[in-house]
């Protein structure tokens, strides 16, 4: 048995999958919110999120497959609809109920 850690600020994580390298991925509770990461032996959890996910407007809640060339599906969320659903609305506003999840395949650069 292996324990997997939990990202910075976080509570809690859950493992979704493992390939043949041994590598896991799952979803971590941080302070922000649920979030994406990979585990691996050598560097122990990091964050799927990254500045480019940020660029696109979303955030990477749950890692579910990993493959054996460590593509990953993804499942994500507007960042628009997590600010919303922190925010409070005013009398009279209304607020939309956020957009569902939309699904990703992350593929690692090759250097």
């Amino acid at each position: 048995m292996q324990e997997l850690e939990i990202l910075p600020g976080g509570d809690s994580s859950r493992a979704m999958a493992i390939n043949d390298s041994g590598e896991v991925v799952g979803s971590s509770a941080t302070g922000t919110g649920e979030h994406a990461f990979i585990w691996r032996k050598q560097l122990g959890i990091a964050d799927l999120n990254s500045a480019g996910s940020a660029g696109l407007g979303f955030i990477f809640i749950e890692a579910h497959a990993i493959n054996a060339r460590s593509q990953i599906i993804v499942m994500g969320r507007s960042s628009h609809d997590s600010m919303m659903a922190t925010s409070t609305a005013s009398e009279g506003d209304q607020v939309c109920a956020p957009a569902p999840p939309a699904s990703f395949l992350l593929t690692p650069a090759l250097h």
